[in-house]
């Protein structure tokens, strides 16, 4: 038994969350470094699992150097959402 038995236990989310981007869009592709930066972050947390910032970045990192490091394990699926947020973008700037 866990040492913790008596005290904590671990449960399945009944409900779904649903994460918003605060800044309203992600950063097109051939944005400035800045804006790198922004996008690496804005991508790890919604696409690779982690508990602590930690468990997306060493500290001597970038955010950027992060995200590639990242990239080649994200599954298909969320890549295929990451191209189309990327499309949206893009329509969104060429509109303004």
């Amino acid at each position: 038994s866990h040492p913790q038995h008596t005290t904590h236990v671990l449960r399945k989310r009944v409900s779904w969350l649903i994460p918003v981007i605060l800044n309203n869009r992600l950063p097109r592709d051939d944005c400035s470094a800045e804006e790198q930066e922004v996008r690496a972050r804005t991508l790890l947390t919604l696409f690779v699992p982690w508990r602590s910032p930690a468990d997306l970045k060493y500290p001597h990192e970038t955010w950027t150097e992060a995200y590639q490091r990242h990239a080649p394990h994200i599954n298909p699926l969320h890549r295929s959402i990451i191209d189309n947020m990327t499309v949206l973008s893009e329509c969104k700037d060429a509109r303004d």
